[in-house]
């Protein structure tokens, strides 16, 4: 199959996982418990008539099915509703606030990918010797201590006794101004500006949260890899390609490493989408300005619209990734045929 047809039949499968996953957010949203028109009225205006009118305007006095029908129509529109919380159009919020993600989750991705990649093929290579069971003790560590955990831990150390971090306060110090807005990341929009004080900043903000996200992912990764590259070590091939003399260096890497990476890719990008969506808890705890907490805002004060767009937006996302994970297939070895 044609990569343009694989990539149109992928869109076309795509249309009923978001229906779905629609229907389910719309369901859960409006079966939490609490009632968003109260908690926007507050106590002292909370007068059955203002309940009545705000509901009415709202949309909420309606039955669930026509609320779901109205809700999927604006969204076919590109309209993914109005965030009371944040004062502003859901779409417009998810688009403010997905640069300082993006920035967050591809930081930590590739401090993943470096620490991980090294250490699995390391591990695999060395299996049961004495490296493998160093690495061995961190994925341990790294798979069993919670996120947010690791994460306090780091603040604690690094900026409260070493005072070696900058205090955990979003993505640049108030000290440092905001270079003009280009990309919304602030690493590209303080070297566009020329202002290598403020990158600094920028780079030292992120440190702390992408080491909080990665740890546990690369524990992942490390042991993905280091299963597959034993297993790929013991192959026929591999031992043919030895007895005929052919050097380590070539046996690992080309041949060897090659095969082992595949699954780890898959791996990968699901961590990749998972970190877009899930740094929900890292930004919470870093006071990052991102999509994750603008969900737990949304959760917090029962704004439908924020919520629904946050699932919405992440599915998206997903999707997309899911779908570069797999072509990406061809590139790292062209015998794959993608059906």
């Amino acid at each position: 199959m044609s990569l343009g047809r694989y990539i149109l039949r992928r869109l076309v499968y795509t249309v009923p996982t978001v229906f779905g996953a629609l229907l389910l957010m719309f369901i859960v949203t409006r079966v939490l418990p609490g009632d968003p028109v109260l908690m926007i009225l507050g106590p002292a205006h909370s007068s059955p008539e203002n309940v009545e009118a705000l509901s009415r305007m709202m949309g909420l006095d309606r039955p669930l099915p026509i609320q779901f029908l109205t809700y999927v129509g604006h969204v076919l529109r590109g309209d993914l509703g109005y965030s009371w919380r944040a004062g502003s159009p859901v779409s417009k919020e998810l688009l403010r606030r997905f640069p300082a993600t993006f920035e967050l989750t591809t930081f930590a991705f590739l401090l993943m990918v470096v620490i991980s990649l090294p250490l699995g093929i390391i591990a695999g290579y060395y299996r049961n010797r004495l490296p493998d069971h160093m690495i061995s003790i961190f994925t341990v560590i790294g798979v069993s201590m919670p996120i947010f955990w690791f994460g306090l831990l780091l603040i604690y150390f690094f900026f409260y006794l070493l005072n070696l971090a900058p205090p955990p306060m979003g993505r640049l110090s108030p000290e440092l101004g905001y270079p003009p807005t280009v990309t919304g990341l602030l690493l590209i929009d303080t070297l566009l500006a020329g202002d290598l004080k403020a990158f600094l900043g920028a780079l030292k903000q992120l440190i702390l949260p992408g080491l909080t996200l990665s740890f546990f992912n690369w524990a992942i990764i490390v042991r993905t890899l280091k299963a597959d590259l034993i297993e790929t070590l013991e192959e026929d091939y591999i031992r043919t390609a030895k007895a005929m003399g052919v050097g380590l260096r070539s046996v690992l890497f080309r041949h060897a490493l090659r095969n082992a990476l595949l699954p780890t890719v898959t791996m990968a990008g699901a961590i990749y989408g998972g970190l877009l969506g899930g740094s929900v808890l890292t930004e919470v705890i870093f006071a990052w300005p991102g999509v994750g907490s603008f969900a737990v805002e949304s959760i917090q004060y029962l704004d439908y619209a924020g919520l629904q767009g946050f699932i919405l937006f992440y599915v998206l996302i997903f999707a997309v990734i899911n779908l570069i994970v797999d072509i990406s297939y061809r590139l790292i070895d062209p015998r794959v045929q993608l059906e």
